[in-house]
């Protein structure tokens, strides 16, 4: 009896194991989530019913937005921030880290923090705007665009480590929207050749770089299209290869950098690049989603979706790449927004 109950301990604790590691292969979601203030406006704007003439424009006075991460089966939820003030949560790509947007608009600060909130730190005080940032692959330094409240070239690059202690700045108006990049590596931020941006269509910018830095995606007159940036910037051409599938919007790269998630009348789709070339696509969504984000090992993608059951709110779901099964995780009364997988 005894060896049956020792087996028993060790059968439940090989379970245990399998699924903790299970979970921790599976990553962890950051989000923002927004509330109505509760509050006459916050109360107003939440059931839709404000005055005629009072607009919206100045979100903070009717909502608050906070950052928030969860298990990607809906368990272990917690928030992070209470200022109401905090959105657009990036993971480090180490996991240790949260980076953020925090401010009203005019005022947005960029902050980070531990993965449970804690020491939370201001590495770029007030400014007009911050656009976007981008991690290092390294987790030591984050890559931010900062718009800067001046009539001319407001926009600058800025490096800052986490530490907040070391900022360096580029004040390259042709590069600022998205096309200085961190190296494969992470230890430097690097700037394509002029001739690269002189060969590509007018007009693209915030392009999404492959992981190893390789390629760029963006959308071109309705399509999804590549380029190769060392090779453009030698040649000086570029064309469309007529492959390219219709995209109204583009998310992001795979993490081995084989798939590109973006959007098609407003559903998720992946297209599979081999080479430089698209050689398969597929809508994934069954219906309409956003902020689609891959899970580490690729297999799964979180989006933020409308509830099924008709409610204003928006959800949470999961969804398997290759079975195309679909999972809500969510089921609440507020909204989700800026998700991340990590």
């Amino acid at each position: 009896m005894r060896v049956k109950c020792v087996i028993g301990v060790f059968i439940l604790l090989v379970m245990l194991t399998g699924t903790a590691s299970a979970q921790n292969n599976a990553g962890k979601l950051v989000f923002s989530v927004r509330k109505p203030l509760t509050d006459r406006d916050g109360f107003r704007a939440a059931t839709r019913t404000l005055e005629k003439g009072r607009g919206t424009t100045k979100w903070w006075e009717f909502y608050q937005y906070n950052i928030c991460t969860m298990n990607p089966d809906g368990t272990d939820f917690r928030q992070l921030t209470d200022d109401g003030l905090s959105r657009r949560p990036r993971w480090s790509p180490n996991g240790e880290h949260i980076a953020y947007i925090s401010g009203v608009d005019g005022a947005e600060s960029l902050h980070m923090m531990r993965a449970d909130g804690t020491e939370n730190r201001r590495l770029i005080k007030k400014q007009h705007r911050l656009p976007d940032f981008w991690w290092s692959p390294l987790s030591h330094a984050v890559l931010t665009v900062v718009e800067i409240d001046r009539a001319r070239d407001p926009l600058e690059n800025w490096v800052v480590t986490i530490d907040g202690k070391s900022t360096k700045r580029w004040r390259t108006r042709q590069w600022a929207k998205g096309w200085l990049h961190w190296d494969k590596k992470g230890e430097k931020v690097k700037e394509p050749k002029n001739r690269m941006l002189e060969a590509l269509p007018a007009g693209i910018n915030w392009p999404e770089w492959s992981p190893d830095r390789k390629w760029i995606a963006f959308e071109t007159d309705g399509f999804l299209a590549l380029a190769e940036p060392d090779v453009i910037g030698v040649t000086g051409s570029w064309f469309l290869r007529k492959d390219e599938p219709p995209c109204q919007r583009l998310e992001e790269w795979s993490p081995d950098g084989k798939q590109i998630l973006f959007y098609t009348s407003g559903e998720i789709c992946i297209a599979t690049v081999e080479k430089g070339r698209f050689k398969s696509y597929l809508n994934l969504s069954l219906y309409k989603g956003r902020d689609a984000t891959w899970r580490p090992d690729g297999s799964q993608i979180a989006f933020i979706g409308s509830d099924p059951g008709g409610r204003r709110t928006s959800e949470i779901f999961i969804l398997d790449v290759e079975t195309g099964r679909m999972a809500q995780i969510t089921s609440t009364s507020y909204d989700y927004s800026d998700l991340h997988w990590r």
